[in-house]
């Protein structure tokens, strides 16, 4: 039996640590010295207790089980882009990065593409396909349609998402929302048996890799939600139906704690969200992608780029996402190099780091589950506020929205600018010599509809290689 005199530590509270910080400080102020703030609105403290928890949560479960026996307990794919011009290299492409490394596909379409030739000898059964739209939607998604028909190709043999739903149309052109309601309506229909794939996907990535903080990001993306349920419902299509069709895309930034915080929140929410439906979802059944940040990459130097995508990798991992992409900085015109090295940081997070061999690493952390918690405060909160001021179709005709990512947006830009806000390689630690190696730089122009891409360090990068 173990001697209980043994453990004669009298108990210490939050409190007495507080105090005894303070009189360490030696009269500088606790807050000023010790604390910051996350995304504008969320206090971080320098630690942590169980006092700042009423309960611990359960560890999440972010899928369902595996059907295959002996696999790891978390699962996530690994999603490679193609942007297909030539079908027949295209195609060459395709089967050799399933061979090494990736099982799901990105394929950004026109819609006037061969499928089968560009498919051809893919067993989609065994990867997930995500269909993303460069032009026309409904074109795009008659392309989709029509190359299932021609291989009648069975529900269970296809798995993954189209990322696109209506209130893309309206960023693309400032209109044709109705139609893209239609549009929707019909393709939930197509792909009633289809359990494993998702015909819309709530693109939240377009808030954060415009500018916006977490927050914003997580309360427009929900609000996009409201409003499609609302509309839908005209459409006989209910608020289980669209829930059950519909994929999250989230991308994940450099603030690595609160990005796993972030995508767990997310979940969270949509299972809340949906029961103020009546719609009983399981967290598991939640399909989220989530992808690189374009925001936190820097043109001044792309090597540090390939540091801040493997880092985002594993906050999108540990945060839950059901597929990973990892997104060159250069994109469709990024070399085979990078290519290569984006493939293979999600292999390298599973067979070196063994992140697939527990579900939800960061379950029981007092900072993180205060973190979750918190954002998830602040995200009720501004769908309160955005529904109070008449939702999200409102605030997007208005430009509410847009004004407020675009004054976020550009805080952030005017810290880096200012070197109050540290970016390595953009306006610290700069690299030199042969390690320097800057993208070129082109201005961007927005319309006062759109919510474009933009970057960080796009100040400084202005003023740095806007002559170079």
């Amino acid at each position: 039996m173990t001697n209980q005199d043994f453990y004669t530590f009298i108990p210490t509270g939050k409190n007495d640590w507080v105090d005894q910080v303070k009189q360490d400080l030696k009269g500088k102020d606790f807050d000023d010295t010790l604390t910051s703030t996350l995304w504008e609105k969320i206090k971080i403290q320098p630690f942590y207790t169980s006092e700042d928890l009423k309960d611990l949560t359960q560890e999440y479960k972010f899928h369902p089980d595996s059907k295959i026996p002996g696999m790891s307990p978390r699962i996530w794919t690994n999603l490679v882009p193609f942007y297909p011009e030539n079908e027949k290299s295209s195609n060459e492409e395709i089967l050799n990065t399933l061979k090494n490394g990736a099982d799901g596909l990105i394929l950004h379409l026109k819609g006037t593409q061969n499928l089968n030739r560009i498919l051809k000898g893919v067993h989609t059964e065994y990867i997930t396909t995500i269909f993303s739209p460069t032009a026309e939607s409904a074109l795009f998604l008659r392309l989709i349609q029509e190359w299932i028909g021609s291989l009648n190709l069975k529900p269970t043999m296809l798995s993954g998402a189209i990322r696109w739903n209506p209130c893309d149309e309206l960023f693309g052109s400032g209109e044709n929302f109705n139609l893209g309601i239609d549009l929707a309506a019909q393709t939930i229909n197509d792909f009633r048996e289809f359990r494993e794939f998702y015909p819309m996907t709530i693109d939240l990535s377009r808030y954060a890799n415009t500018g916006a903080t977490g927050i914003q990001e997580l309360t427009y993306g929900l609000g996009e939600v409201i409003e499609l349920i609302d509309k839908l419902s005209k459409k006989s299509i209910s608020a289980r139906q669209v829930f059950e069709n519909t994929a999250f895309h989230t991308a994940i930034g450099d603030s690595h704690f609160a990005e796993i915080a972030k995508v767990k929140a997310l979940r969270k929410l949509i299972v809340e969200l949906a029961g103020n439906y009546g719609v009983q979802i399981k967290v598991e059944n939640i399909y989220i992608i989530a992808s690189t940040s374009i925001w936190s990459k820097s043109l001044m130097d792309k090597n540090t780029n390939l540091i801040r995508q493997t880092y985002e990798a594993i906050a999108g991992i540990l945060g839950g996402a059901n597929s990973l992409w990892v997104n060159p900085v250069e994109s469709k015109n990024a070399s085979v190099l990078e290519k290569r090295i984006a493939r293979n940081v999600s292999s390298i997070l599973k067979e070196e780091s063994y992140l697939d061999k527990v579900m939800d690493p960061a379950a029981g952390s007092y900072y993180m589950e205060v973190l979750q918690a918190e954002i998830e405060k602040a995200v009720i909160s501004g769908l309160q506020e955005l529904e109070e001021q008449g939702g999200w179709l409102k605030s997007f005709e208005d430009r509410t929205l847009h004004a407020e990512i675009r004054k976020s947006r550009e805080t952030a830009q005017k810290k880096v600018l200012a070197d109050s806000l540290i970016k390595v390689g953009a306006n610290k630690y700069l690299a030199k010599d042969k390690l320097e190696n800057h993208l070129p730089f082109a201005p961007i122009t927005e319309k006062d509809f759109e919510l474009l891409p933009s970057r960080a360090t796009y100040f400084v990068e202005q003023n740095n290689l806007s002559n170079s």
